[in-house]
């Protein structure tokens, strides 16, 4: 085994794993955005910690909330395909759209958080921590998408020394 390729390999997989934990603690979370007079997430809005009713569902959050949840799903399911297929020489093609899959999964979360962050920028005194986990997890699974990339690349290469 080459260092270089266990160690791209075990980046990309923290990447993915740590953008996944952040994103399942942001989308239930109510602490997205901070006003003066309240609290609010992508499910709830509560004027303290036990007074909360439902958010209302506006075009935008509900675009928010498709894309944070597809998000999680493709960079989920990416990342199980990219760590179970990566030591396979045989299935160095799943591990390729794998790494798609994880991009794919930035996009969703990109798309999510600028709407979010264009909906409501105006109404919000102070983001909330969520908010920052999902711009963390846009910035963890394009990171760990480049490095999968990169070890992919990496592989091929002494793939075809070998050959």
């Amino acid at each position: 085994m080459c260092n270089t390729q266990t160690f791209l390999f075990v980046l990309t997989t923290i990447c993915c794993w740590a953008a996944f934990g952040l994103g399942i603690s942001a989308v239930g979370s109510k602490e997205w955005t901070w006003t003066s007079t309240n609290f609010a997430g992508l499910w709830l809005t509560c004027t303290a910690k036990d007074n909360c009713s439902l958010q209302v569902a506006t075009a935008a959050l509900n675009a928010v909330r498709a894309f944070v949840i597809m998000g999680i799903a493709f960079a989920f399911v990416g990342t199980i395909l990219y760590t179970s297929s990566y030591w396979n020489r045989r299935a160095s093609h799943v591990a390729r759209a794998a790494n798609g899959l994880i991009y794919l999964g930035a996009l969703c979360w990109t798309v999510a958080m600028v709407v979010y962050t264009v909906t409501y920028s105006t109404d919000s005194v102070a983001w909330g921590l969520s908010f920052i986990f999902g711009w963390a997890n846009v910035g963890f699974l394009n990171i760990g998408g480049g490095i999968a990339h990169a070890s992919l690349s990496k592989q091929q290469q002494i793939h075809g020394e070998l050959a």
